[in-house]
């Protein structure tokens, strides 16, 4: 009976929060507002539920399309001859553009949604046990410090909305003072989250820590981020054996590796709780779904393919090349064999491509279970290797070599003695392919560093069934490249956004 209680009252928070997209809808309704902890069973309240919607449904359309579109299409390893990319894929993106205002609105929804929790816990503060207070106003604030990184990464200045309720039309803020939101954020999450997991899959201290060491690295602030990657480094986490588990077998969800993920779930009935990557990633005309979808949008850029070392242990987990069989894709019909002429770029990629309703029960028509992953093992043994560079060309220090060779065993390649940035950034966009960072990556270099690396890329495509006569293509990235402009729509709802940032008054 207990059991079933605490899914009713799971399932009645989760309907409720469905109504939630940057409103304040969700303040008026009063099923679980009416609750107290005397109500529940022993280790729930009243805004668990709540909480645990905050890993996947506010972040629904910033998966859907525009982590990729951004993180990885926008920045040349990606290509595609659908026409709602092409923007990314010319890295010309219009205030007018879908996909941007989609993440935009996604982003603020979990800004939003953190802001209501905390409302509501903190106007419930004298029914719940210090712990479960504190943990509820962390999580808020790590998601919101994740949404925020995400926002001032991309559009650079974004107006911080503090609390529910806030006005309809705040300013803009600096962008110093953002990352100074996002730090003060993340700093709350680190001395409240619990030091292990409530539960599989949720965040915890280490976990703030990982993402706190991030915004260090991405503020040039090395020492920091060596620090803190140093403290999390061989203890709680470590890199699974088979890469391509992280991707493409949700049973092997939230594994040792995975540090921060959003945890998707494909529901027949239900739209904006699943993970939609899958429709837009087989290869077209394969079958590999075994429904309509599976129409090959994203597909791996010449640039990238040319950037796998032989013998990559990662590269038939990432991509699919000529004669590659997948013996876990159409099981009933002897497995897959890839055939180049299905991509215009004589390959496609094989990351969260899950597999058909007939092998499995928890996929359907755009929807599977898989975690989208945000934050990886693998991901701080390289920021740490990346800090104790600091910038400079190489380093021979030993606990970068470390690190940085922990990646390389781990895909069958073999470890070098001096480390290069050249190095190290290589091996970032092969380890985090389609995971949404290469944009981010080549910020962190430097806009002159990093505009000579997109300019030198190709991303054309072949126009032959051969996939030998290149039709190429190199992108000149403009002034306001690494700064994409904020969504129209914003800025019509809220003419202030074109007005210079201020200041925020952290007082």
């Amino acid at each position: 009976m207990k059991k079933q209680f605490n899914h009713i009252v799971i399932v009645l928070l989760l309907a409720i929060v469905s109504f939630t997209s940057c409103t304040n809808e969700f303040l008026d309704a009063p099923s679980e507002n009416q609750l107290t902890a005397a109500d529940l069973p022993e280790g729930i309240t009243p805004f668990d539920g709540i909480a645990e919607s905050l890993y996947f449904k506010p972040w629904f359309t910033f998966n859907d399309k525009f982590l990729i579109a951004v993180g990885d299409m926008y920045a040349g390893n990606a290509f595609t001859f659908d026409g709602a990319y092409s923007q990314f894929k010319d890295g010309q993106v219009t205030s007018q553009n879908p996909i941007l205002t989609e993440g935009y609105v996604s982003l603020f929804s979990v800004v939003d949604q953190s802001n209501n929790l905390m409302k509501l816990v903190e106007e419930r503060k004298s029914d719940l046990p210090e712990a479960s207070y504190k943990n509820s106003i962390a999580i808020s604030r790590f998601m919101r410090a994740n949404a925020y990184f995400y926002l001032v990464r991309t559009f650079g200045a974004v107006p911080i909305v503090d609390r529910a309720g806030t006005a309809a039309q705040p300013k803009r803020n600096l962008v110093a003072d953002v990352y100074k939101f996002i730090k003060l954020d993340l700093q709350y999450a680190i001395e409240n989250l619990p030091e292990t997991s409530a539960k599989k899959g949720y965040v915890n201290k280490t976990v703030a820590m990982g993402i706190m060491a991030k915004v260090h690295l991405t503020l040039n602030e090395y020492a920091e981020c060596a620090a803190l990657t140093q403290q999390i480094m061989g203890r709680q986490y470590s890199l699974v054996q088979d890469y391509s588990t992280l991707f493409s077998s949700p049973e092997n969800n939230n594994s040792s590796e995975s540090m921060f993920a959003l945890q998707w779930k494909a529901i027949a009935t239900q739209w904006g709780t699943q993970n939609t990557n899958q429709a837009y990633i087989v290869p077209a005309n394969s079958g590999i779904t075994g429904g309509g979808d599976g129409w090959g949008v994203y597909l791996p850029s010449v640039s990238l393919i040319s950037n796998f070392e032989p013998n990559d242990a990662r590269k038939k987990s990432t991509i699919m090349t000529e004669g590659d069989f997948y013996p876990e894709l159409l099981k009933n019909s002897g497995g897959f064999t890839y055939k180049k002429v299905l991509s215009s770029t004589g390959a496609n990629f094989r990351k969260y491509i899950v597999g058909s309703a007939a092998e499995r029960n928890d996929v359907f028509f755009m929807r599977t279970s898989q975690n989208t992953n945000i934050l990886r093992y693998a991901d701080v043994l390289l920021m740490h290797a990346e800090a104790v560079l600091a910038g400079n060309s190489s380093t021979t220090v030993g606990s970068a070599l470390n690190a940085y060779n922990e990646v390389r065993k781990r895909a069958g390649l073999p470890t070098k003695t001096i480390l290069t940035r050249d190095d190290l950034f290589k091996e970032r966009r092969i380890e985090f392919a389609l995971e949404g960072q290469y944009f981010f990556d080549l910020k962190r270099r430097g806009l002159s560093e990093a505009s000579a690396i997109v300019s030198q890329q190709e991303v054309g495509f072949y126009s032959d069934d051969a996939r030998t006569d290149l039709i190429s293509r190199k992108i000149t990235p403009g002034a306001n490249y690494f700064v994409l402009p904020l969504p129209q729509s914003a800025i019509d709802t809220n003419p202030s956004l074109l007005e210079a940032p201020v200041p925020y008054n952290f007082n």
